[in-house]
């Protein structure tokens, strides 16, 4: 994670250290001199233990602390903890001995260099300077390490919905072609006005539908015009209802996440169907969702299982619907024997 993007107080991290430092020697230099009431002597002994404190705790968050979080030998690092506190503790009583104003003061002349009460002492005394340091720095690892997971997560949920988006497009053109194909065949006079509505679904897909969300106005108007298309391929053959309800200005959805329901309706079903194929689409929109309802009729020859329309287009949307609405969606698709069924529904993000 770069520096600048790590708030403030994990930035400026020589200075941070000083504070650390400077803060540590005042509370003790005031828990003690006032206790005592011998503020000056203990400015001095602060100063003369200063030196220990700051080596013993080095040691432990630089050289022992990535025992346990960067390699994971958990016993080792306990054992080399306890080393570390006795001989702490043993610096810290040596710093003492050596200072000739405590002499006065303890009467350490009758103590030797190895006097185990008292190094004892020292480390349950001045031990909390080096754990305290330790757990800000494991903090600070978790904190950045969480940061870093969180934006690996938000690039691979970017990167898993440009691809499944870039699918979109090359399926929906291959399907649309082929109508158009089937047109040309007969030199249909609609040929022209798919061309220029298929220009442009292809105009919106590829330049205007890049954003996260779109109006969701402007999204129903590229299901009409497929509707459209569509309509021109079947003629009077087919049998269309589509109905929306609700108002549709004062809401944003996701760009291109209605379209493979309704196409899939006349892929897997219209154009199975050589008598009279049958779909509705019903779209209401409430204060709280979003309720796409989509029937289309099934051959009566063709058999049916669980897998019936279930290509990519469906394959596709189900994944983004998991991306950008999760657990913000319900998806039922029903599979049957005389028509297929999708019912969506979107909660609105607030």
């Amino acid at each position: 994670m770069a520096q600048n993007q790590l708030p403030i107080f994990f930035r400026y991290r020589v200075w941070w250290h000083i504070l650390f430092w400077v803060v540590i020697f005042v509370m003790y230099w005031l828990t003690y001199g006032g206790y005592l009431e011998r503020y000056h002597e203990e400015f001095i002994i602060g100063l003369a233990l200063l030196p220990a404190r700051i080596i013993g705790t080095y040691v432990l968050i630089y050289l022992i602390l990535p025992v346990a979080t960067e390699k994971k030998k958990f016993v080792t690092f306990g054992v080399l903890v306890v080393l570390h506190s006795i001989l702490y503790g043993f610096i810290i009583w040596v710093s003492y001995y050596y200072l000739n104003l405590l002499k006065e003061y303890y009467d350490l002349s009758k103590y030797s260099l190895f006097y185990l009460p008292k190094i004892l002492n020292n480390i349950i005394s001045n031990y909390g300077i080096p754990v305290f340091a330790s757990a800000i720095i494991i903090f600070k690892k978790w904190y950045i390490d969480e940061q870093k997971n969180k934006k690996l997560a938000e690039e691979k949920l970017a990167a898993d919905l440009r691809f499944l988006k870039s699918q979109v497009h090359p399926h929906f053109l291959f399907n649309t072609l082929n109508n158009l194909y089937a047109l040309t065949l007969i030199q249909s006079e609609k040929t022209p006005d798919i061309v220029l509505k298929l220009s442009g679904l292809l105009d919106y897909m590829i330049y205007k539908s890049n954003d996260n969300f779109v109006p969701l106005k402007k999204e129903l108007e590229i299901l009409e015009s497929y509707i459209e298309l569509e309509k021109m391929r079947y003629n009077e053959r087919l049998e269309l209802t589509y109905e929306i309800r609700g108002e549709t200005d004062s809401h944003q959805i996701a760009p291109l996440i209605l379209l493979p329901f309704i196409e899939n309706s006349f892929k897997h079903g219209a154009s199975n169907d050589r008598t009279k194929p049958n779909i509705k689409i019903r779209l209401e929109i409430q204060p709280g969702n979003l309720h796409l309802q989509v029937f289309n009729s099934v051959p009566a020859e063709k058999k049916v299982d669980e897998s019936v329309g279930e290509g990519i287009g469906l394959k596709n949307v189900r994944r983004r619907l998991e991306l950008i609405y999760p657990g913000q969606y319900n998806l039922l698709v029903k599979p049957g024997e005389k028509r297929f069924e999708v019912d969506l529904k979107i909660f609105w993000k607030k």
